[in-house]
């Protein structure tokens, strides 16, 4: 069915929409979570057959938009996660590929009557010069401040957080690492973009940090920004756009190759889709729910789908757990899955826990804070809830028993399973210790499945 879904449409767009989710005013207090807001968007209309829809903020930032201090400086590395958008009436289902980072941002802490005040001193330090000789620094309790002691306030006035960002690509194909790679790169651009127009990096006055790339497209400063930031606003956002004029290739006969950056210091990306009759495109590791939960549970948990029951899978690895949900649903081939899914549920989204108590089976994951900011809301009895973090699953209260599988095939599964399962994580440790050149011709030659976008077909 989902073959003849296929053959019936097709979109031709490699890339629907690329979005900036985040906040355009961050707040002063970093133990509160803000409502995420669309801070840019390509292109600027929607497209005729897919709106984009206005609560996909809520998905590219599930727990809301969180500002952190500045000592918090280990999160700097970004966080890639993925989640699906099914239309209610079609039923179709685009995919949302999402890099979640923390950008600096600067936060004036000198307002009102106290930045008044600063200035007439420093106004007076800087115009009295007839009855005494030498500079008239400003007073602090009936004494001088040194330059010292201002640098120091100069600074302090000037708190330097961080507040959550995200870049998201929206496609009707699931490219999922390869459409990773292009947000990394316009990442990379950006913040580059934004060094290169900083004021301070090319001779001149000290940079401001509102004056800067980010600030731009971050929706922060709309008029009065230098040309000079304009003008590499300008060139990334030409760079977006010719990203989104790309084609998609045919099943099993054409590729695309999409060069983002020169040949010479980045390889093109490859996209190619197969065929309809065979095998569909699976661009996320399918064995991670049995690393996640072992070979026993994760069959538990795929036996409780086939039996047509509810499940809710939660973690706090927002990637590990929508990737469990769509390698659930894979796994089941040759049968096919016609409830609902939803492999990230967002905890910032209102009434979302609403779609727990619908009366159909579902495979719906929920971060882990989901539950804890639903006040007053308990799963139903008929949901079984499994836990990725701690490897545990939890059964409805008046539920009846599993049924185990029958034997002896259950045991040749489980051994099959297991073995499977070690090499996979031998072979993953291995290449982690080896070196670029070594890891190519380890996977070269041990690695059973090819890439999906590595191949042409004539």
């Amino acid at each position: 069915m989902a073959y003849d879904y296929q053959k019936k449409y097709f979109c031709p767009r490699l890339l629907d929409y690329v979005m900036i989710v985040g906040s355009r005013n961050p707040n002063r207090n970093n133990s509160m979570a803000q409502t995420p807001e669309l801070l840019r968007r390509y292109p600027l209309e929607d497209h005729k057959d897919f709106p984009l829809p206005p609560d996909v903020v809520f998905f590219c930032q599930p727990e809301g938009c969180i500002s952190v201090g500045p000592k918090r400086m280990s999160l700097r590395e970004c966080a890639s996660f993925v989640f699906t958008l099914t239309e209610k009436d079609s039923g179709r289902t685009r995919y949302g590929i999402c890099i979640n980072f923390y950008r600096p941002f600067d936060r004036r802490l000198v307002f009102g009557s106290d930045r008044v005040k600063y200035e007439r001193h420093a106004s007076v330090a800087s115009t009295s010069s007839g009855e005494q000789s030498g500079l008239q620094l400003p007073l602090q309790d009936g004494r001088p401040r040194s330059p010292r002691t201002m640098r120091k306030q100069k600074t302090a006035g000037r708190l330097r957080n961080n507040t959550l960002t995200s870049l998201c690509i929206i496609s009707h194909h699931p490219f999922f690492s390869t459409f990773r790679e292009c947000l990394l790169v316009l990442r990379k651009l950006i913040d580059a973009c934004s060094d290169r127009s900083c004021s301070q990096r090319i001779g001149g006055s000290k940079a401001n940090a509102k004056d800067s790339v980010w600030s731009v497209l971050s929706g922060q400063i709309i008029e009065g920004c230098p040309n000079l930031v304009m003008h590499e606003v300008r060139e990334i956002e030409t760079w977006i756009l010719r990203l989104l004029s790309a084609p998609v290739a045919v099943p099993g006969k054409t590729r695309v190759e999409v060069t983002l950056l020169p040949r010479e210091i980045y390889h093109p990306l490859v996209f190619a889709m197969p065929d309809h009759t065979r095998f569909s495109l699976v661009d996320f590791p399918l064995h991670l729910p049995l690393e996640l939960l072992g070979v026993d549970t994760c069959l538990k948990v795929l036996t409780c789908i086939m039996l047509e029951h509810k499940i809710v899978l939660q973690s706090r690895d927002y990637n590990a757990l929508s990737m469990s949900v769509m390698a659930f649903v894979a796994m089941l081939y040759p049968l096919e899955y016609m409830f609902p899914v939803i492999p990230l549920l967002p905890t910032c989204m209102s009434s979302a826990e609403q779609l727990l108590l619908v009366p159909t089976p579902f495979i719906i994951g929920i971060p882990t804070s989901f539950l804890m900011y639903k006040k007053g809301f308990r799963l139903p009895d008929d949901v079984w809830l499994a836990d990725l973090d701690s490897n545990k699953i939890q059964a409805p209260t008046h539920s009846e028993e599993v049924p185990e599988l029958p034997e002896p095939e259950g045991t040749v599964l489980k051994n099959h399973l297991k073995q499977d399962s070690s090499w996979v994580v031998n072979f993953q440790s291995r290449i982690l210790n080896q070196d670029k050149e070594d890891f190519f011709r380890c996977a070269w030659k041990e690695l059973v499945f090819s890439s999906p976008t590595a191949r042409s077909q004539d």
